[in-house]
């Protein structure tokens, strides 16, 4: 195909892809930022939606079957993301696999759950549970997540492709769980990526490797990327607000940490900004009783969040500018002082 007959192709495709289709469940989705379906491709032939003068989300062909879903070609933020084939099982990961991945040219292994930094703030989960409302529940084959606007995309906004969806959960679940934003890890342990990619995990998650508590803390933390915010939540099931998030997660390195960000701020050692390790708790929003807000450092100037309602854990960077404004101070919850 010419230069010019794949422009007009991609032009045609993405002309179809502005308008939500009508059928739930498509096999590849674009949501904004409060969950809103914004393009939905179904079975067929080539398909490209368009963003910033790129693609989004773009395949050379899409099939569904009773027992599952394939695609083949899959780029994602304008080919910064590509899968040869993705196959998604109607039913379970047994037999999913997401084949010749690659992702800003470097191959990655596609396990179940493995997560590939791609930003300060965006991040790609592979085969990962989901649950879309009123749609039911199964197994995404990949998951972009636009945590700013550098890849092209809005801000806040998912890419789902490989959507083969299961019967709707029971009822007495759903208000814990029929949320398309609840789309966490699912428990097993996120996998980085970052033997695939060659590089250390430093350098993509700014993920520690070693067997410290700060670093123990930070993997535990990942594995709750996704998971709905929920004031007043404490738990991976019903949602997490930001002291809830650090409480939970220290409680399991048998350190006690009090529900409220105001307290936590004096649970521990104080840290310097230049000193600053992972499993550190950053804390921002200053006011009479204490800081507002907070997060679990990770390393690499991110840090791990429960932001606030409508939102969901998630990676973000301190030198964005409302958290380098807003930042407080520091505190390392595992050093002298910290309740154990």
């Amino acid at each position: 195909m010419t230069r010019r007959a794949l422009i007009a192709a991609l032009a045609a495709a993405s002309a179809l892809a502005v308008v939500p289709t009508a059928v739930a469940g498509g096999l590849a989705e674009m949501r904004d930022a409060h969950g809103r379906l914004a393009a939905s491709a179904g079975p067929g032939g080539a398909y490209a939606t368009l963003q910033d003068g790129g693609w989004a989300l773009r395949f050379d062909s899409a099939s569904r079957t009773a027992r599952g879903v394939s695609l083949t070609g899959v780029s994602l933020a304008g080919g910064l993301v590509y899968a040869e084939r993705i196959y998604v099982p109607a039913h379970g990961l047994r037999g999913a696999r997401v084949e010749g991945l690659t992702v800003n040219g470097r191959a990655v292994a596609a396990r179940p759950n493995t997560l590939v930094p791609l930003g300060a703030a965006s991040y790609l989960v592979v085969l990962q549970e989901a649950v879309v409302p009123g749609e039911g529940s199964g197994i995404v084959g990949l998951r972009l997540v636009a945590g700013d606007s550098s890849l092209g995309l809005d801000a806040g906004s998912q890419l789902l492709v490989g959507l083969a969806r299961a019967a709707l959960p029971p009822s007495d679940h759903r208000h814990a769980r029929l949320s398309w934003l609840a789309l966490g890890v699912t428990g097993h342990g996120a996998d980085t990526g970052s033997d695939d990619l060659g590089l250390p995990a430093t350098q993509l998650l700014g993920l520690p490797t070693g067997g410290s508590v700060g670093a123990r803390a930070v993997r535990i933390a990942i594995q709750y990327l996704g998971t709905p915010y929920l004031w007043g939540g404490a738990d991976p099931i019903m949602g997490f607000d930001c002291s809830g998030l650090t409480m939970y997660v220290y409680a399991q390195l048998g350190i006690r940490l009090t529900h409220y960000t105001g307290s936590q701020f004096y649970e521990g050692t104080r840290v310097p900004p230049w000193a600053l390790q992972p499993g550190d708790l950053v804390f921002f929003e200053p006011s009479s009783r204490g800081p507002q807000h907070e997060g679990m450092y990770i390393g690499g100037g991110r840090f791990i969040q429960a932001p606030h309602t409508g939102d969901v854990v998630k990676i973000s960077s301190l030198s964005e500018p409302s958290y380098a404004f807003g930042f407080v101070g520091a505190v390392r919850p595992f050093g002298a002082g910290a309740g154990a």
